[in-house]
């Protein structure tokens, strides 16, 4: 009887075949064709990889992120984009998106019948016709670089593809061109010049304030993005035309009015700076990156030399800072430019309400999936060492630092509760953390003494709001307030009086 391990040697001759069948088999006389198709194919993806910028694909947000809170990082209402195209909750908008693309193209129409001349091949077509396909070639001709854009594949077929870009890009144009038409209360003069057929109501999306702040804030999420140059591409066909011709704005780039359109997003304080916002190269990948922009237009961001820097924020709160004689006081520059000079901490406004939630984190969730400094990343990290307990955010809101809406209950939870999960690579507030710790200020000088005299003065002026917030809510509870005030004081005097009937004061 043959042993086990014989057993198992015959079976693994039998199993595997020698060199010269392996070569036979996978170098058959067909298999060189086969080879060069398969290369063809290889060569074809990394095609695809060299086209793709490499600072300028667009991810989705990392997992450990949308656990935290999902409803920041999904649209409401419009899907931009191809990552939340299907779903069933966004599709009553995608109508609307198509009605705004006619009037877009509607515009153009314009644009057409000024460069079009008599005896061009194309003349015989309708002007509609024409802007369509004009519209539709600049998107065809981009069609390769938009798909490498996106740092997944996109299950879509070419036409499918620009037919997506085509409807969004035109969606969001017009939505720009009609929200500032209202706001210059040009809209009738538009609406009757458009043609009687195809005319939008005006008024029919834009005009809907609540509508357009929806818009808002699932154009600023990092998953519903399009590439600005594709809509940098659509814009050109009619910035030359209609745009420009109705002598409203005619030095309007796209870049204006998208920081126009966003300008009442209290976060972003664009109406405060006063450092010009455009970009230098004018080169931008998406919405969201110019946003991201906006934030630190004015800040110089200084890395450590370190990779790992030693402190990631403050060592001391607000109050803690306070009352160790520095200052803290208000500036007028992007967010995150947070400076330290002389003794004084300025510290740009910020306003905190349900959108800049949003924004937070989508800026965080841009820079984790992208090149460059963490700059917002830094400033929230900073924030969170600077506000640590609701004293601490009370002295900002005192200072007009922080500016909260009814909406947010405790700001001191805010920035600690947007650090979750996020990684922190670099931080570029290292030197001047540092440069705050290592200065020193004597306990005789008079800036302790300031400091804490002040740290009393906010905690009694937020102990009278509370005050008048909580027991004297309107006149009439203050006048009753002033009524049991009064009987008090008489019921005070009466026994007073009373008892000193009992002893007359001696003679």
């Amino acid at each position: 009887m043959e042993s086990v391990s014989r057993k198992r040697k015959k079976l693994k001759m039998a199993l595997t075949p020698s060199f010269k069948g392996r070569v036979s088999k996978n170098y058959s006389s067909g298999g060189e064709e086969e080879f060069w198709k398969w290369i063809q194919s290889v060569d074809k993806t990394l095609g695809l990889l060299r086209s793709r910028p490499r600072d300028a694909s667009t991810y989705r947000v990392p997992s450990k992120l949308r656990a935290m809170k999902h409803e920041a990082y999904t649209p409401q209402m419009v899907s931009i984009g191809p990552f939340h195209q299907l779903k069933d909750e966004l599709r009553a908008m995608e109508e609307l998106k198509w009605i705004y693309m006619l009037a877009f193209v509607d515009r153009v129409v314009i644009s057409v019948k000024e460069n079009t001349q008599v005896g061009e091949p194309g003349t015989s077509e309708s002007p509609e016709m024409s802007a369509l396909c004009k519209c539709s070639k600049v998107i065809l001709e981009v069609e390769e670089k938009a798909r490498a854009w996106y740092a997944e594949d996109i299950d879509l077929d070419k036409h499918k593809l620009v037919e997506m870009l085509l409807v969004d890009g035109c969606f969001i144009l017009e939505l720009f061109h009609r929200c500032k038409m209202i706001n210059t209360q040009k809209f009738e003069d538009e609406f009757l010049q458009g043609p009687p057929e195809s005319r939008v109501p005006f008024e029919s999306l834009a005009g809907n304030f609540t509508m357009v702040q929806t818009l808002k804030h699932d154009l600023m999420l990092l998953e519903n993005q399009i590439p600005y140059f594709v809509l940098q591409k659509l814009f050109d066909l009619v910035s030359s035309s209609k745009t420009a011709s109705d002598g409203t704005h005619p030095d309007m780039s796209l870049e204006d009015y998208v920081f126009w359109f966003f300008d009442s997003v209290p976060m972003l304080r664009l109406n405060y700076l006063k450092a010009p916002i455009n970009k230098k190269d004018g080169t931008y990948n998406h919405i969201l990156e110019m946003l991201h922009h906006v934030c630190k237009v004015t800040f110089v961001p200084k890395l450590p030399s370190k990779r790992v820097p030693k402190s990631w924020g403050f060592t001391n709160c607000a109050t803690g800072l306070f009352k160790s004689g520095f200052q803290i006081a208000r500036s007028y520059r992007s967010i995150v430019d947070v400076r330290f000079i002389g003794e004084t901490l300025f510290i740009p406004q910020v306003t905190i309400d349900k959108s800049s939630d949003t924004i937070f984190r989508n800026l965080i969730a841009l820079e984790q999936t992208s090149v460059g400094a963490h700059t917002v990343t830094s400033y929230v990290k900073l924030m969170s060492t600077l506000i640590r307990s609701p004293e601490d955010a009370k002295l900002l809101e005192q200072l007009d630092i922080i500016v909260k809406s009814d909406d947010i209950d405790d700001i001191s939870t805010f920035f600690k509760s947007l650090c979750s999960q996020v990684a922190f690579v670099d931080f570029c507030y290292t030197d001047m953390c540092n440069e705050v710790k290592n200065y020193g200020i004597p306990f005789w000088r008079w800036q302790r003494v300031k400091g804490y005299l002040s740290m009393k003065y906010v905690e009694w002026k937020v102990s009278i709001k509370d005050l008048k917030r909580d027991y004297f809510k309107n006149k009439w509870s203050f006048l009753a307030f002033l009524a049991a005030l009064l009987v008090i004081v008489l019921g005070i005097l009466q026994t007073f009086y009373t008892v000193r009937a009992y002893y007359p004061p001696y003679h």
